[in-house]
């Protein structure tokens, strides 16, 4: 991947020398071509745990639907099974 057309160095094999920047520690440029990068773009990991409470709300609510489900299933199975015990005793 070339990072600048006009580079002419061997910076498409990521093979830049960088150096970090004195004034801002997250940024880093490479030696040879000028090519910049923001290392820690992402310093917080706000939007990670985010994504983790996001997850966990997810999974809840599948969970507490399937429970809703098998409860139903259940209840209806029993009410079918005491309506078959009803008609067998009406028949005898």
């Amino acid at each position: 991947m070339m990072l600048d057309k006009d580079c002419h160095h061997d910076c498409n094999q990521n093979q830049c020398p960088f150096a970090q920047d004195t004034r801002n520690p997250n940024r880093y440029v490479c030696l040879k071509c000028g090519v910049e990068r923001e290392i820690n773009k992402y310093s917080s990991g706000f939007g990670s745990f985010l994504l983790l409470l996001l997850g966990l709300f997810i999974s809840f609510q599948l969970l507490v639907n399937y429970e809703k489900q098998d409860n139903l299933q259940k209840q209806q199975q029993s009410l079918n099974n005491s309506t078959n015990k009803a008609i067998i005793q009406l028949e005898n």
